[in-house]
């Protein structure tokens, strides 16, 4: 045999080995996905099939379910259409072998039920590891087109839950590849429709790498029709709305185990309670009536509007929130004026962290603080019998965590 037909031999032998072997592939890699989805605790996933795109270093994941075991709700907790999975081309510019990810048509279904088992809120698993087992190379950009997420809670119909549809969301720069220069290196948006007609957005920055949470966090909720969440009043404040707008502002930012934010919550026209339509239940339409004049005496006259900031700081642990300072911001906004509409840019995480000794101490600093005292302590003249030092703080009542 000649020796150019033993090297054409060779080339069509390797021809058929990479033909058979990138033919084996996606069902290798289907097979492998769908093992690591079934390994899940407490959730159990199937992927339907795999498409390679070995050009553009990328495949394709169709169809992907996944389930909470035993909970017995009629819907998965996630599921989508499709998922691209590719290397970021333009990352190797500055030197790094990332990874970027596309959802199209996620869909996510928390649902909070009686119990532990029939919840369904993703808790138990590290979805951020089990997404990165997903490629050999870690994620960087992770978009999501046109998602929906659904949140239920005991007492309220599938039919009733709040939903999110038309999500659009980018997450960036998770790896660090450009060099921003902020201690919240990460960026992320997402803006979506919800119920029927209101809309919300959130925007803000985080630090994937921080053992400790750090992030900064904007949300704007808009144009939200009262009548539309009557279930969920229904169910938790025993009234019904005819009419009224909800829109509600919040910043939020972490760092070093703090976190210091406000929530502004703002309602127009609000109408929970009418005498044009009787209501048999007495106590019901009792409780409703108390609510609409609760209502009408904390309404801004000139604006018809009802507002509050509602301030938070605490430790990640043990989250606390003023009672008094809310009390006193919706008086303020009932007697001298309107809260603006618009997000005062007033949190950050360099906020927190300047204000760190208004908010809390870890506890391991508070223990060695004390430890200090007591040797201090020591060193002092015992206190005369009979007399009683008061250390403990005036009870103004219990306090409310949430």
């Amino acid at each position: 045999m000649r020796r150019r037909e033993k090297w054409l031999i060779a080339v069509v032998i390797v021809v058929v080995l990479a033909v058979a072997i990138r033919a084996a592939l996606p069902t290798l890699i289907r097979d492998r996905v769908n093992d690591q989805l079934q390994a899940l605790e407490d959730y159990d996933g199937h992927i339907d099939d795999v498409d390679l795109s070995l050009i553009r270093g990328a495949y394709r994941i169709d169809n992907i379910q996944i389930v909470k075991t035993g909970s017995g709700q009629p819907v998965p907790f996630f599921s989508s259409d499709r998922i691209d999975f590719s290397v970021e081309w333009r990352s190797l510019l500055h030197g790094s072998l990332v990874s970027e990810a596309e959802f199209f048509n996620p869909n996510v279904n928390f649902v909070k039920a009686e119990n532990e088992q029939q919840s369904q809120t993703g808790k138990g698993v590290n979805w951020a590891d089990r997404f990165e087992q997903l490629f050999p190379f870690k994620f960087n950009t992770v978009r999501v087109h046109n998602g929906t997420v659904t949140f239920t809670a005991p007492g309220i119909s599938t039919r009733d839950a709040i939903k999110a549809t038309r999500l659009e969301g980018e997450l960036t720069n998770l790896t660090n590849v450009v060099d921003s220069g902020k201690e919240t290196f990460a960026g992320f948006r997402a803006d979506a429709q919800v119920l029927d007609g209101g809309s919300v957005k959130v925007s803000g920055s985080v630090d994937p790498l921080e053992a400790k949470p750090t992030f900064d966090v904007n949300l704007q909720l808009r144009n939200v029709k009262l009548p539309q969440v009557n279930p969920w009043l229904r169910q938790y404040i025993k009234a019904d709305a005819e009419a009224g707008d909800f829109e509600l502002y919040l910043e939020l930012a972490a760092a070093d185990g703090k976190f210091k934010g406000y929530a502004k919550p703002i309602l127009e026209h609000v109408n929970i309670y009418s005498s044009e339509e009787p209501e048999e239940n007495v106590l019901k339409r009792i409780w409703e009536g108390l609510v609409d004049f609760a209502a009408n005496v904390l309404e801004n006259d000139e604006k018809e509007q009802v507002a509050a900031r509602i301030p938070f700081t605490g430790t990640i642990e043990n989250p606390k929130t003023s009672i008094l300072e809310t009390i006193v911001s919706v008086l303020h906004n009932a007697f001298v004026s309107a809260f603006a509409r618009s997000l005062e840019g007033s949190i950050s995480v360099r906020a927190v962290r300047d204000n760190l000794k208004d908010i809390g101490e870890p506890a391991a600093d508070k223990d060695q603080k004390n430890g200090k005292d007591k040797k201090s302590d020591a060193k002092k003249e015992p206190d005369k019998k009979g007399d009683k030092k008061r250390t403990e703080e005036p009870d103004f009542g219990p306090k409310r965590n949430t």
